[in-house]
């Protein structure tokens, strides 16, 4: 990484006042107090954007291409392309095809993927990396603070790690309760590395429609067990059973914009994991996701996190 990378802005805040005073006629006459109390107030439950990064479509593109990137989790089809980014996945590059046929997957030119664990175990990434990337991907880790800690070993000091993370409440994770830090330590103490029977039968049967605008507009449908009938919900269970014993694509951890910067602060004052929370911007509306950056220090010590 150069200095110039080391010393690098951490973009905009996440609540840049010229920006929300200027996308919202409404607050055209609002001083830098005012537009923080409405933000804080009134924008995000509305979702107003309070940054442009907020927007997925900015976000991945503020990401630096002239460092070299580790993007986790591309499968067929990467934010990230160019000859400083490598990759990695839970299988290689044909393994994901077959799967994206299967899944019937929009795709063009599949990326060969540089680091391979089936597991999900980034053990296996045997270099330093400037930032890292991640879309929909942190979720689905069986071991939130063994995440972190890997993100933080194979970036450099002063590196960072991008996050585009789905808002629960706006996808299929609706109904499900937003994770807590007693969860995320719940299941670092028994080592998991694999997905939880509870978090395999949540998928099952609580979740719900996955249509952000619907979501947005208080349309939420209903968990998916209570129209199951008895027969299904027993299949459901025998299914578990099975999954449990092998890795499975699931959710393990369901975030707010607030709850992901809690817990993640949270377990870094604990010590538990290298990395200190720098943006979380909030969920625009209509959208599914947020934004959010990490930075390991460069001298290894904590910075003041979870300040806005």
């Amino acid at each position: 990484m150069t200095p110039d990378a080391v010393a690098a802005p951490a973009g905009p805040p996440e609540l840049d006042f010229e920006f929300y005073r200027a996308a919202h006629a409404d607050l055209s006459g609002f001083d830098v107090a005012g537009l923080r109390r409405h933000f804080d107030l009134h924008g995000k439950a509305e979702g107003r954007a309070g940054s442009p990064l907020a927007y997925r479509e900015q976000f991945v593109a503020a990401v630096p291409r002239d460092l070299d990137t580790l993007e986790i989790g591309p499968f067929c089809a990467p934010l990230l392309r160019g000859e400083h980014v490598f990759y990695f996945d839970v299988a290689d590059r044909e393994a994901l095809m077959r799967r994206a046929a299967v899944l019937q997957y929009p795709y063009t030119d599949a990326p060969e993927i540089h680091f391979v664990s089936p597991q999900a175990d980034m053990s296996v990434v045997d270099r330093a990396f400037d930032q890292l990337f991640s879309s929909h991907c942190v979720e689905h880790q069986p071991d939130l603070v063994r995440h972190l800690n890997e993100a933080a070993r194979v970036l450099k000091p002063g590196g960072r790690y991008f996050l585009l993370v789905p808002d629960k409440r706006y996808c299929f994770d609706h109904f499900q309760p937003a994770t807590s830090l007693a969860d995320a330590l719940g299941a670092h103490v028994e080592g998991r590395r694999r997905h939880s029977a509870e978090s395999l039968l949540r998928a099952k049967l609580i979740r719900t429609h996955n249509d952000p605008g619907a979501h947005w507009r208080g349309s939420h449908g209903a968990p998916i067990g209570l129209s199951l009938g008895d027969a299904r919900i027993r299949e459901a269970f025998g299914q578990t059973a099975a999954e449990a014993s092998a890795y499975a694509d699931t959710h393990a951890w369901y975030f707010t914009p607030e709850s992901f910067r809690d817990v993640v602060c949270a377990l870094r004052r604990l010590s538990l994991h290298g990395l200190d929370v720098e943006r979380v911007y909030n969920t625009p509306f209509g959208r599914i996701e947020f934004a959010a950056t990490l930075r390991k220090p460069c001298d290894g010590r904590r910075a003041d996190v979870g300040v806005a």
